[in-house]
């Protein structure tokens, strides 16, 4: 745009040449050329059109220049400050109890609930997915007492050492069964094992379950038979005639 602009500054109107011609033509058709006098006056009456004519035009020129819109000036805007990135939440440490098997065994039921989850997601089988929910659902229940109760922590060395590992890697097992491509005969034996295996899986993890609560069973009893016989040493179980 600059280039063109110089160029048409440097560049001279014609229209003021064209008028001298204009003028030698016209006096010369109606006036003609007489003498040495009537070419001074007709050279004088050309400069002084050209002159006019140049005035108009440059002064024409000057205006179409200022009136000619100006290509807008983008303003450059500056870059937004870019908020900083918040650091990642620390993962809060983990209560310990005090007794370093019993930290053991939390940290390990509950990883194995996070896995029984993960594994549940990648079954689409409805029933399937259902068992695999009980399953968890007692997992997270056994974890949950022994955390409340250090002295069951003996009876649950076998379910955690055996049983709760042995359960999710046959589930792992069923997953990479079940997304294999062309099922043969020895894949849908293996899925079935597994599948007819899931209820005798919940009964026994039930049972484990409940058998965290026999101590507090008899304890209850105790409880019971204790403040039935004080009641009836006092007479306050005794109904009287009015």
């Amino acid at each position: 745009m600059y280039m063109r602009n110089k160029q048409n500054k440097n560049k001279k109107p014609v229209s003021p040449i064209y008028a001298i011609g204009l003028v030698w033509l016209i006096y010369s058709i109606f006036f003609g050329f007489s003498g040495f006098g009537s070419l001074v006056k007709c050279g004088l009456l050309a400069w002084a059109i050209y002159m006019l004519v140049k005035n108009v035009t440059k002064k024409g020129s000057a205006k179409s220049t200022e009136e000619a819109p100006q290509p807008e000036r983008r303003e450059e805007r500056k870059p937004e400050p870019q908020p900083e990135p918040k650091p990642d939440p620390k993962p809060e440490p983990e209560k310990s109890t005090g007794n370093p098997e019993l930290d053991a065994v939390i940290r390990q039921g509950r990883q194995s609930v996070k896995r029984i989850q993960e594994l549940n997601d990648d079954i689409p089988d409805f029933k399937i997915s259902a068992q695999l929910k009980q399953i968890e659902i007692l997992t997270a229940s056994i974890i949950d007492q022994v955390e409340k109760k250090e002295d069951k922590l003996k009876q649950v060395r076998q379910f955690m050492n055996y049983y709760l590992p042995t359960t999710i890697k046959l589930l792992e097992q069923y997953v990479q069964l079940q997304n294999v491509g062309l099922k043969g005969e020895n894949i849908t034996s293996g899925m079935q094992q597994i599948e007819d295996l899931l209820d005798k899986v919940i009964v026994a993890f039930q049972k484990q379950l409940d058998s965290l609560f026999e101590r507090d069973v008899v304890d209850i009893t105790a409880d019971i038979q204790v403040m039935e016989q004080m009641m009836a040493s006092q007479g306050l179980t005794q109904q009287k005639d009015f």
